[in-house]
């Protein structure tokens, strides 16, 4: 549509036909192909606002009919046969004058089913190692970066919590992978904490923190090692080991170090 001096530009719409006793019609919008360099590219873009906010580009599947589920979006890279296959890239863009904007992915909720699952997984490979996933705050210039959540939701009134699971894959014919938990090094400050806790209980037992090395069937199990940290100008760092005060009817917690039978 034509540009509009004093008022809203034209809109431009792009229909298929749809059908009463059959399928709707496709609407595909393709580029062209190349046999000597790269294909063209398709292009979807929201018109800049140049006193006020861009446009919005909005990709989405119909609703679902009384009987069906709604349409899927996919958003893929091609395949390839002799190369490296093509990235997805999806961000925000950055900010110069105020707050980066969010990218947020998530799942549709169930009434009288279960809520979608969300997946995220790199790429394997039959020759060399799988693809890695890698999850990282912001980082801050000038103040702290970023914080790094992974929670799973409340229980409703009759369940409980979801599961939280880190783990490395299992080897056949190797090392399994290993699982590493801790804060970074700090060149003018404290090193940051580390902590591990299993949940309070008001109506039942507390939760069970446990640290267990793993067993062997061939030869000698896991050592559990837990050691505070030397100071190279000062004194080490203490290593405390306790159980906790009892109530008002009850005793302290047991304190056993024993070796196995």
């Amino acid at each position: 549509s034509g540009p509009a001096t004093s008022g809203r530009g034209g809109a431009t719409q792009i229909g298929a036909g749809s059908g009463t006793s059959g399928s709707g019609a496709w609407l595909s919008l393709a580029p062209g192909r190349s046999a000597t360099r790269t294909g063209g590219s398709v292009l979807a873009e929201s018109g800049e606002g140049t006193t006020g906010s861009g446009g919005v580009v909005r990709v989405r599947s119909s609703n679902a009919g009384a009987g069906g589920t709604s349409g899927r979006l996919v958003f893929s890279a091609g395949a390839s046969s002799s190369g490296n296959s093509g990235s997805v890239l999806v961000g925000s863009g950055a900010a110069s004058g105020g707050a980066g904007g969010s990218a947020s992915a998530s799942v549709g909720s169930g009434t009288s089913g279960l809520g979608g699952a969300l997946s995220v997984a790199s790429g394997s490979s039959s020759a060399v190692s799988g693809g890695a996933l890698s999850v990282v705050g912001g980082k801050g210039s000038s103040t702290s970066s970023g914080s790094l959540v992974v929670s799973n939701a409340n229980a409703g009134v009759g369940g409980s919590s979801g599961w939280l699971r880190f783990s490395s894959g299992s080897a056949k014919a190797g090392n399994s992978g290993g699982l590493r938990i801790g804060s970074g090094p700090a060149t003018a400050g404290r090193g940051g904490r580390t902590s591990v806790s299993a949940g309070s209980g008001t109506s039942g037992s507390g939760g069970r923190a446990s640290l267990e090395a793993g067993r062997s069937t061939s030869s000698s199990g896991g050592s559990a090692l837990i050691g505070a940290a030397e100071g190279s100008a000062t004194s080490g760092g203490a290593m405390l080991v306790l159980s906790a005060n009892g109530g008002e009817t009850g005793a302290s917690g047991r304190l056993a170090f024993s070796s196995g039978r």
